[in-house]
């Protein structure tokens, strides 16, 4: 069994609430049909969601996974993008972005385009499962959209994935960076986030340990 193997792809004309699940599947279809582009994961349900994204050569997957902090994403596309000279995708989390990703507003200063896929769930939605309080994992609905706009960046928002689509496409033809906000239900999940939760309770249940 393969990391891909975890997503379900559906039919329809995309036009469904989109869920993390459709959005790594749109995110990896349009990677297959523009390939060169450099993933970058953020920590939290980004880092277990993008094992499911397949990237192209001479494009690289990049994630902070040892030490699992946030805030990794979007200094390590703007450095990324300045070292390799290829444009990155990045795949964020909204709690993550609140910690960094203001730093995208140097992109136009340094002639940087990065591509950040947001993942908007109003709150640290990778400790929802496991957390008693919370109100801990709350955070502030910021307008992600107009930000990248101020900061002289492209925004958009997504809430199907035909929008994802479209937004991508749009920003893969423009110069400038791009941010495009995409609404996702507060309890959602990756495939993978959520097997992993599942079976760490299960040996916790059992006196054991996830490793």
């Amino acid at each position: 069994m393969s990391y891909h193997d975890n997503l379900e792809r559906k039919g329809g004309a995309g036009d469904d609430p989109l869920s993390v699940n459709d959005m790594l599947v749109t995110v990896n279809d349009f990677l297959a049909s523009a390939p060169g582009y450099d993933v970058i994961a953020e920590s939290g349900d980004m880092l277990f969601g993008g094992l499911e994204v397949r990237v192209p050569a001479p494009g690289i997957y990049m994630a902070q996974g040892f030490y699992a902090s946030m805030g990794f994403g979007i200094p390590a596309a703007i450095g990324a993008q300045i070292g390799t000279g290829r444009r990155p995708l990045v795949l964020c989390g909204d709690g993550a972005f609140q910690m960094t990703g203001v730093e995208i507003s140097h992109a136009p200063k340094r002639g940087l385009n990065p591509i950040v896929v947001l993942v908007n769930n109003e709150g640290w939605s990778i400790f929802r499962p496991v957390t008693p309080r919370q109100e801990l994992l709350e955070i502030p609905n910021w307008p992600y959209a107009q930000m990248a706009e101020g900061w002289g960046g492209l925004g958009f928002r997504a809430a199907t994935a035909g929008e994802l689509r479209e937004a991508l496409r749009e920003a893969h033809g423009s110069h400038q960076f791009a941010l495009i906000e995409c609404t996702i239900p507060r309890d959602d999940l990756s495939p993978i986030s959520r097997r992993y939760i599942e079976a760490s309770a299960k040996k916790a249940s059992a006196g054991g340990s996830a490793s």
